[in-house]
């Protein structure tokens, strides 16, 4: 019972992210209630044993958000700042919760890759116009949330485990439709961090599951750029916006000065609530997720947070090769994006990221199961023991 109520609470507020505002300006009722889910979802997500592992596994985190906001009361930082830079933290592991005790994950994985399609949908919609130079964040900012990354992982992964040959045919052309409409929302925003991302994550999932066909595929296209340089310029001067100096340049100035903030306190950092001069704005963030870890938690927090994600990548350990090679190239995917955006603030995304991994761990752990028992379509996985 405790496990159908997290996969209810979870699916209803992944679709609820499809009208949640990307910039809240203070607590709305939706947002309320978006979290109020989040809250249920991860308190009955504890009744299973396998939730339990996993928060016990993000215990560090905990550890590095006390010393966070210690350090930063030592630094001066706003407390009001300090609660805002942990909470996406805490909704990651919320997420994660949710997503690992939730019962029927591959129904989840399915909500999800439509709650990314409509969110990719209504990107592509909004648009006024498609010529060049046009982009579809400017009239729908929640697109640089990143959801086409996550979208494209559950579309990846799903198609790896069809529930039989004949599912597998039946749905090539809706799983094509989907992949072509959140590769187009990538290209449509014309978010360079979002297409590196995704071409990232790609070769990484390619050479997980095939190393020597991938490096003969990355050969063929260094090959087919050296040759045709002058019009990838081209292209990248008038798609990506590679003449525009100013963002990079600005980013450059948010990344420096927050290197500035670590090197004065490489071991603690600047703490939680700590604030950078940029341009004359006080910023709490900037457009970096290696910059801004090493800025606000030094290297002893930085090494916190990394020990847990270590620990359920671990979990891949006995999953299919080609479904660890999606995972990976999920992984790579997101964090690619998030080195070069500030998306890693966003309250529905860290969530959802949270919720994907649960989501993803309990789906694999069924699918070895299933196979373990031979062909077949896939079943629910054996209860956990008390």
């Amino acid at each position: 019972m405790a496990r159908t109520i997290t996969m209810a609470a979870t699916a209803a507020a992944l679709v609820l992210t499809l009208v949640l505002p990307i910039y809240p300006d203070g607590i709305t009722p939706l947002i309320a209630a978006f979290f109020g889910l989040c809250g249920v979802g991860g308190l009955f997500g504890l009744a299973d044993r396998r939730a339990r592992y996993e928060l016990a596994i993000m215990a560090p985190w905990a550890a590095a958000l006390i010393i966070g906001v210690i350090v930063g009361s030592m630094h001066n930082g706003e407390s009001q700042q300090a609660v805002e830079d942990a909470l996406p933290y805490g909704l990651f592991v919320i997420g994660l919760v949710c997503g690992r005790g939730s019962a029927r994950p591959r129904w989840l994985l399915q909500v999800l890759l439509w709650v990314c399609v409509a969110d990719s949908v209504v990107s592509i919609a909004s648009m006024e116009s498609y010529g060049a130079g046009v982009r579809s964040t400017f009239t729908y900012y929640k697109i640089t949330a990143g959801l086409p990354l996550v979208g494209l992982y559950a579309a990846a992964v799903l198609r790896e485990t069809p529930t039989s040959p004949e599912h597998r045919r039946a749905r090539l052309v809706l799983h094509l439709a989907f992949v072509a409409t959140l590769v187009a929302a990538i290209i449509l925003s014309v978010t360079r961090g979002m297409l590196i991302g995704w071409i990232l994550g790609v070769v990484v999932a390619a050479y997980v599951r095939k190393p020597s066909q991938a490096l003969m595929g990355l050969t063929v296209l260094l090959l087919a750029v050296t040759v045709w340089s002058s019009a990838f310029t081209e292209i990248g001067t008038e798609y990506l916006r590679f003449g525009q100096e100013s963002t990079i340049e600005g980013r450059f100035r948010e990344v420096e000065s927050a290197w500035e903030g670590f090197v004065a306190a490489p071991f603690f950092g600047q703490g939680l609530g700590a604030l950078v001069d940029v341009d004359g704005f006080h910023k709490a963030f900037v457009h970096n997720l290696a910059a801004y870890q090493l800025w606000k938690f030094g290297i002893a927090g930085t090494a916190l947070l990394a020990v847990p994600l270590l620990a359920l990548a671990r979990e891949l350990g006995g999953t299919q090769r080609r479904l660890r090679a999606q995972a990976l190239g999920g992984a790579a995917a997101v964090l690619a994006y998030l080195v070069t955006c500030a998306a890693y603030k966003t309250y529905y995304l860290v969530w959802i990221l949270g919720a994907v991994v649960g989501i993803s761990l309990s789906y694999f752990e069924q699918h070895r199961a299933a196979r373990a028992r031979g062909p077949g379509e896939v079943r629910a996985a054996p209860r956990p023991q008390r």
